[in-house]
């Protein structure tokens, strides 16, 4: 499908990522990603670089993972999940870079805090609010509680 031009998006290279690492063909997905996404990691999202880092991590390539953490933090791209941080901690770790690991969990100390998650919680069911349901059944009810509304 790739060689043929069609479905060069982010979430088709996810995919073959994904497929290339159940196949056990973890070699292939990094030079993989080396030559077509991690060239560019200020514009990568980070659902793919969270798969990258979870596919090294797996595979104890414990010096990819952390090259790669690198390079995002060197374009200022924060990580969204705790998830994340706890890979590279554990990495940084299983390499005997002990200071680095130190570092990497004071910075993103907020993400483990209960009041940072609880944020998040807060922000997705405001942003869920905001975004209205387009179901017939949700039609439905709206008119209905107009009219009764009007009695």
């Amino acid at each position: 499908m790739l060689s043929k031009g069609q479905g060069n998006t982010m979430g088709t290279y996810g995919q073959l990522i994904r497929a290339l690492d159940m196949d056990h063909r973890v070699e292939e997905a990094h030079k993989f990603w080396q030559t077509k996404i991690g060239t560019d990691l200020h514009s990568v999202p980070w659902q793919l670089c969270h798969l990258m880092i979870s596919v090294y991590y797996r595979n104890n390539m414990l010096e990819d993972l952390v090259r790669l953490f690198k390079g995002l933090e060197a374009f200022d791209r924060k990580p969204r999940d705790k998830t994340i941080i706890r890979k590279v901690a554990n990495a940084y770790e299983m390499l005997g870079l002990h200071q680095e690991k130190e570092r990497i969990l004071e910075k993103y100390s907020n993400l483990f805090t209960e009041e940072g998650s609880i944020k998040k919680v807060r922000q997705r069911r405001e942003l869920k609010k905001r975004i209205p349901l387009l179901t017939e059944k949700g039609k439905q009810e709206e008119s209905t509680k107009a009219t009764s509304n009007k009695d």
